[in-house]
């Protein structure tokens, strides 16, 4: 898959933190077309900083400082506000979420390291389910994700795991069959991935299907089917997964006293388009 996008790259130095490296990719290219507003859904205000802000914020509390942010819609708005505390790739055109993460393929060469990748607009993120998902990511399983199971799931993709266990593809709500919506447990949208593997699957990743877009989900049936092995962790609370997509969405995560726990999940639980986001949007990030 090639892209002929360009990126603002630089040298990129991995903070190992004692670690393996590691560095994060934040899509924020989304035009954001359910908000109704000028202003780039991500720098929308919650509790007095932007969206994007606040997931920043939190890949940093992670130990992960070397973060590339793909930027689109109104990319000089977005990186001015955002200033140079992270690095930028541009997302000319929107083919899809692994359209997104190819523009920051400047930093990934040459990179050996794991390569956590979460949405923009995800302002409750839990750092503790970050870190989790890194230190799995390690030896054979090549890539790690964060799920969650609910009795009438939303339009997430579902999870399906082979005999084994293990998850072997992420099916997107327009392309599964009956038997495949029946499954609860599904993708949130954050991932973190070896670097090695992730820039293999994406060089042999296409757009068959239903939207014609390169998805970031398809990446895991190309790793799994490499041999790499995809494990997950279950999101402890459902609050942690809460993509802002609408001015609703956003008044409900403002009446969140603490954005790293919410009094009451009910209405997340209760209310599945509260936490609705589609990955397959047309746009490189939040939607």
């Amino acid at each position: 898959m090639t892209t002929g996008d360009s990126s603002r790259s630089a040298n990129l130095k991995p903070a190992s933190n004692g670690r393996d490296p590691a560095l994060a990719i934040v899509l924020a290219a989304g035009k954001g077309t359910r908000m109704k507003s000028h202003l780039p859904k991500v720098l929308h205000q919650l509790h007095g900083r932007s969206l994007l802000q606040h997931v920043v914020e939190r890949v940093r509390r992670v130990g992960v400082n070397d973060i590339v942010v793909v930027v689109g819609h109104q990319r000089r708005v977005v990186m001015a506000h955002m200033g140079d505390g992270v690095r930028y790739a541009v997302q000319g055109r929107q083919l899809g979420t692994a359209h997104a993460v190819m523009t920051a393929r400047p930093y990934l060469s040459g990179f050996d390291g794991r390569v956590l990748v979460v949405y923009g607009d995800m302002p409750m993120i839990n750092p503790d389910s970050m870190r989790r998902l890194i230190d799995l990511c390690q030896g054979g399983i090549k890539a790690a994700i964060l799920t969650i199971i609910l009795e009438n799931p939303p339009d997430f993709g579902r999870v399906v795991r082979g005999p084994d266990g293990s998850i072997i593809r992420i099916v997107e709500v327009r392309d599964a069959d009956p038997a495949t919506l029946a499954i609860r447990e599904i993708n949130v949208g954050l991932y973190c991935f070896d670097s090695r593997a992730l820039l293999a699957a994406l060089d042999k990743l296409t757009n068959q299907n239903a939207q014609s877009e390169y998805y970031l989900t398809d990446v895991i049936e190309l790793i799994a089917g490499a041999g790499g092995r995809i494990e997950s962790i279950v999101a402890p609370t459902p609050e942690e997964t809460l993509g802002v997509n609408s001015p609703e969405q956003l008044r409900f995560a403002e009446s969140l006293h603490d954005l790293d726990y919410a009094e009451s999940v009910y209405p997340l639980v209760d209310a599945a388009p509260a936490i609705v986001r589609r990955t397959p949007s047309g746009q490189g990030g939040p939607s």
